[in-house]
Formats: C-alpha cells, sequence, structure tokens
C-alpha cells in the first residue's frame, strides 16, 4: 500500500509539476512557426495528462491506466511512468507500480514508459533511485537515462549538462538531450544543429539521434532539412527514426506526418523500419558469442542497446531491407 505523501518539503518539491511547465514560455523556447509550437505544446500536455491521471490514482493506476489514442499516445504513457516510478521510491515499503504498468496499460508503448522512469530518476535523490533501477527492463531499461537527459535540458535549456554516472550511461543521456533539442528549437533543424555543436564531439551522434526520433514522434515537417543539417550523421538520424517507428507501430495508428519523416530520415517505411530494430536485436542474440544472459553486455564491453543502435544505424544507411 502506498504511503500518501504531504504535498510540502520533498514531496512538493518532486511531485510538484503544473501543466504550465511545458508550455513555450514558461521554459523560454524559441517560437518558430506556430503550427510547430502547437504540437510540441501537445505532447507536453499529453504528458502532463497522463502523469497527472496516474498520480491521482497511484493504487490503481499500474492495472487501469485509460488506454490512451492518438499523436501524443505515447507521452501520455511516459508521463504515467514518471509518476509511477516517484511513487515508487518515495513509498514504504517501495512500490513497484511501475512494473505492474508496463506488464499491463503500458504493453503497448514500452519506450515511452522507460523514458517516464528517467523523468523519475532526474527528480529523485541519488540514494532513491534504487526502487526504480531494479524495475528497468534489461534492454529498453536504457531509455531511462535518454529520459533523464531530456529533462535536464527540457528545464534547464541552454546549459552544460554532466552525465548522472560513468561510462555509457552518458551517451544514452545524450540521446535524451538531443530529443529535448527538438522542443527547445520549435523543430528547426539549423538551431538544433547550432545546438549540437555546442557538445562534445564523442556525442554528437547521439544527440541526432534523439532529434531524429522527436521529429518522427512529433511528426516533423521539415525532416528533409534535419538530414541535411546533420553534417554526415545520417544513419544517427535513421537509427533515431527507427526506434520512433517501432514505438509507433506498438501504440498504432501511425500519422502520415510520421511516415513521411520516417521516410526522409530512415530511408524506408514506417513498418521496415521497425522491422529493422527487430532484425538486428534477434541477431545480436543468436550471435555465436552471445552471452548466455538475455541483453547483457557482449564481450566488446559496449551494452548490447548501443550495439543494437549501431546495428541499426548500419543497416539502415546500407540501403540493406527488411526482410520482413
Amino acid at each position: 500500500m502506498y504511503i500518501s505523501l504531504p504535498m510540502s518539503g520533498i514531496g512538493r518539491a518532486l511531485l510538484g509539476f503544473s501543466a504550465d511547465e511545458t508550455a513555450f514560455d514558461t521554459r523560454g523556447f524559441h517560437r518558430g512557426d506556430p503550427s510547430a509550437v502547437r504540437d510540441l505544446e501537445r505532447a507536453g500536455a499529453a504528458f502532463h495528462a497522463g502523469y497527472t491521471a496516474a498520480l491521482q490514482d497511484l493504487a490503481a493506476a499500474p492495472e487501469t491506466f485509460r488506454v490512451q489514442d492518438g499523436p501524443s499516445a505515447g507521452f501520455a504513457y511516459e508521463g504515467a511512468g514518471m509518476a509511477l516510478c516517484l511513487a515508487d521510491a518515495l513509498s514504504l515499503p517501495h512500490g513497484t507500480g511501475f512494473s505492474r504498468f508496463v506488464a499491463g496499460p503500458a504493453r503497448r508503448s514500452r519506450y515511452t514508459a522507460q523514458v517516464g522512469a528517467g523523468w523519475a530518476l532526474a527528480r529523485l535523490p541519488r540514494p532513491l533511485w534504487r526502487p526504480v533501477l531494479r524495475q528497468l527492463d534489461p534492454l529498453l531499461g536504457w531509455l531511462a537515462w535518454d529520459g533523464h537527459g531530456f529533462h535536464q535540458e527540457f528545464f534547464a535549456p541552454g546549459r552544460p549538462h554532466r552525465s548522472p554516472l560513468p561510462g555509457y550511461v552518458g551517451h544514452a543521456v545524450a540521446q535524451g538531450i538531443g530529443r529535448a533539442l527538438w522542443f527547445s528549437s520549435c523543430a528547426e533543424p539549423e538551431l538544433v544543429a547550432r545546438a549540437v555543436a555546442r557538445y562534445a564531439p564523442r556525442y554528437h551522434a547521439d544527440l541526432w539521434s534523439g532529434a531524429g526520433l522527436a521529429a518522427v514522434f512529433t511528426g516533423a515537417p521539415h525532416t528533409d532539412v534535419l538530414r541535411s543539417s546533420a553534417h554526415g550523421h545520417g544513419p544517427a538520424l535513421a537509427q533515431g527514426a527507427a526506434f520512433a517507428a517501432k514505438a509507433l507501430i506498438e501504440l498504432g495508428p501511425v500519422t502520415e506526418r510520421s511516415r513521411r519523416a520516417v521516410a526522409d530520415l530512415a530511408g524506408t517505411g514506417v513498418e521496415e523500419a521497425a522491422a529493422v530494430t527487430d532484425e538486428v536485436l534477434a541477431a545480436l542474440d543468436r550471435a555465436p558469442d552471445a552471452p548466455d544472459a538475455p541483453h547483457a553486455a557482449p564481450p566488446s564491453g559496449l551494452p548490447v542497446y548501443e550495439a543494437w543502435r549501431r546495428g541499426i544505424a548500419a543497416r539502415l544507411s546500407s540501403g540493406a531491407p527488411s526482410v520482413l
């Protein structure tokens, strides 16, 4: 059973989150094309709606969270994931609401639910991370660090951001920062490119991957310009677009705008790009030197998640079609 939190002190600091906080004016984001502002703010509003809905009934939400539909549905599951992870970490004994949510209503949005866990990590003090980390998926759980990076850039745009942990986590965080740059730049590829240039080159591919993922998820209209602005990071854009394609296929239906974005960035259709993510992962699992533990780190020392990303990027940039 959840212990209710006092909405003062730590409770207010951790759970206080108003709808206005996702608005462009509040965040100080660049206001470009009014239609882009509308679309991006709609995504933020959907996130907040999911967060609030889960928070209002924490005991039941893991099983009864209402099925979400429409272009912004994934953001609602993301917000709910954040709320449930916060509640799990702050409750005594620590809860398992997030795990139940992923096994139940969020089965159709596995990617964004994991991202939502990262928002919670960004707001929790480090001693309370463990109740969240132990519930993450062995593979897709890397997306929680993407969510952490998105949160940090979204709420403090333009500031330097450090990885919360050493090693590969910084690359997963950078993918999330890249997604946030798409929002703070109002979906203008040239502004995204300038923002990416401020980061160390070793993270540029991750940042562009995140921008590509966000562009597809939000159905951006200028993805052809985005590709030309990426300065040789087309494979990373393609990988991000493929991740988005897979997530959107699971959510369904995919909008025509997102379909066009996948075609521009990945050079193939939504179904084909999603299939490539499955095929590359299956090949990693079948590899002769694959470890017994599913999705454990391969002998190279890279997480399977990164080997997966690289394999998707290589496959799509080579022009090899899906076999499905």
